[in-house]
Formats: structure tokens, sequence, C-alpha cells
């Protein structure tokens, strides 16, 4: 007689349990690898976004604004033409009769993502069709333009990336002060 060799049912348990300890340690690991990678997706749109902006703005010959607005819900941006506080990414229609809404990008709250300017800058910046520049200026209640514009990106303080469009309308990422992020520290 031949004898045959197969796993115990203690054997198959105690590999089990193990596996299914090392699974428990690694998931707040995966799960926050997961998180830190649709910040940085989020943050490369933004980039993109905004360089999408500057091209609308000389290919339709107009002054192209963006404006940020956030409430419990989400976040988000809304790319469009029209005067300076016409278009509302949180409302429907986003914009009136008049204005056009070239892009709306919303950021659902449950992402774990935001995307806004910091506290106390003006929320909405142009950019001027002849030069692609931000226009200096103030908005419709007289307040200054930033400049440059801000916008961070962030699940939290160590977790933020930061969009600084310049003068000149480009857009770079840095991380602010705070910020555990794999980038360039802003000045």
């Amino acid at each position: 007689m031949r004898r045959q060799s197969a796993f115990t049912l203690v054997e198959v348990m105690v590999v089990v349990a193990v596996v299914a300890i090392i699974a428990l340690i690694a998931a707040p690991a995966f799960g926050d690898l997961i998180l830190t990678q649709r910040l940085k997706s989020i943050n490369a749109q933004l980039v993109t976004d905004m360089q999408f902006a500057r091209s609308e703005a000389a290919s339709r010959n107009l002054l192209v604004r963006v404006r940020f607005q956030k409430d419990a819900n989400q976040t988000c941006y809304l790319i469009f033409t029209g005067g300076f506080d016409a278009c509302r990414c949180l409302s429907a229609p986003a914009c009136p009769a008049g204005s056009v809404e070239v892009r709306s990008v919303q950021v659902p709250a449950d992402l774990g993502v935001g995307v806004a300017p910091p506290d106390g800058q003006v929320a909405t910046f142009e950019i001027d069709p002849s030069t692609g520049a931000m226009t200096t200026g103030t908005d419709d209640d007289g307040r200054p333009l930033s400049d440059p514009f801000l916008v961070d990106t962030q699940i939290d303080s160590a977790r933020n990336l930061r969009t600084v469009i310049n003068r000149s309308g480009r857009p770079s990422v840095c991380k602010p002060a705070g910020s555990t992020m794999a980038v360039a520290a802003c000045l």
C-alpha cells in the first residue's frame, strides 16, 4: 500500500490564520497608499485643467475664469467665460445665460481629498486671452486678486500638495510647510 500525503486540518488553519494576520497588518497601509495616489491624481488633473484654461482663453479670445467652491459634500472648480462671479460649480445650472461653462470638476468629500484655495484667499482668478497670464485687479467686491493664486489639494495637513498659478498663468506644484509629500517645498 502506498501512503498518501496531505495537509491536516490543523496545518491549513494555521496557514489561514497567518495569512489573515498579515492581511490585517497590511490593509491600513494599502488603504493609505490608495488615498495618497488619489491625492496625486486629483492634483495632476487640477494642473492639467489650469493649463487647459490658458489654452481656452487663447482659442476663444475671451477672459477665462476659474472659480473654486466647497461645501460639506464636495469641493469643486469651474472654468468659465462671463462675469467674474457669474458661475458657481455648486449650483445647477452652473452658469446663467450669457456665461459659458467650459469645464466643471467635482470632488466628493467621501473620496477623502479636497481641492480649494487657502482660507482667506479670493476663490476666483482670470486668464488674459492675449498673454495667457493671470490678470491683476479686483473681484466684484473690490478685493484684490491673489498673486500668485494658490490651490491646496489635500487629505490633511501632512498630505497636502499646493498648486501655484504664477502671474504668467503657469501652474507648478510644491508642498507647503508641514506636508510630507515627495515634492519640492514651497518658497
